[in-house]
């Protein structure tokens, strides 16, 4: 099986993640095979737009902790920045707005996945969570960067208690651009990006950059500043009772060190 599907319709590239009996967790073959294919989607002419979706009734549970037992907390250094981050800045600056089509949960890495988008849909079974510290990690992802411009310091919340937020929360947040009710949220999100596709693809580009622009601070520096907090924190013992507290499904005790 496909760990990602990637299927072009029109001028919409759809990418789909396709673990669905580990929440479409994104261990190295699928995070590697969804930098392949937003290369493919920057290269690609026909291409207008890029939605991003999960199979299974979710979006994505985030990095796969259970995928590489001899590493049992989050990837390595190399698979985080040539990969993960890798992916985060290829949304940010691929000249086509990227959707994100949320449906069921979107925890951890998955939850930043989305936050990265140029638009969130939702269906009323979306559920997001920033879990990182949880697991007493601390966000990444680029979630610092994008949580606060989306939600500003509401959404520190969030970040500090790791709670499942809902559709309706998600939206009231300012996280969420629409929810779409009803049984066929697929063909609720084609209609949608099939609209927005058929808009000028320079003008699209040109309406992405200048927004970035206008926003300040680099994702860059602060992708560079949340992995040098993260490699601190994987050096702790609390990282570790995290991941073993989640291996043997029970609640960690951490004891700050």
């Amino acid at each position: 099986m496909e760990n990602l599907l990637n299927d072009k319709q029109d001028a919409v590239r759809w990418l789909t993640l396709n673990r669905p009996a580990r929440r479409n967790a994104l261990d190295r073959d699928t995070i590697y095979a969804l930098k392949a294919a937003l290369a493919e989607s920057a290269r690609d002419t026909d291409t207008r737009l890029v939605v991003l979706t999960g199979a299974g009734g979710a979006f994505s549970s985030g990095a796969d902790l259970l995928a590489a037992p001899s590493s049992p907390t989050t990837p390595g250094e190399e698979l985080t920045e040539d990969g993960f981050n890798a992916v985060i800045r290829m949304i940010w600056n691929l000249p086509k707005p990227v959707i994100a089509a949320v449906d069921g949960v979107a925890t951890g890495y998955g939850c930043s996945l989305a936050l990265a988008a140029d638009i969130r849909l939702a269906s009323s079974a979306a559920r997001f969570s920033l879990i990182f510290v949880k697991r007493g990690l601390t966000i990444d992802g680029g979630a610092s960067y994008f949580l606060p411009r989306l939600a500003g310091l509401r959404g520190m919340e969030m970040a500090l208690t790791g709670e499942m937020v809902n559709a309706a929360q998600a939206a009231n947040m300012g996280l969420v651009n629409r929810i779409l009710t009803g049984d066929n949220f697929r063909e609720q999100v084609a209609a949608y990006a099939s609209r927005l596709a058929k808009n000028a693809p320079l003008a699209l580009a040109t309406i992405k950059a200048s927004i970035h622009h206008a926003l300040g601070a680099g994702l860059g520096d602060v992708l560079t500043a949340e992995m040098a907090e993260q490699r601190k924190l994987l050096q702790s013992e609390d990282v570790k009772e995290g991941i073993r507290a989640f291996r043997e499904k029970r609640d960690p005790v951490y004891t700050g060190r």
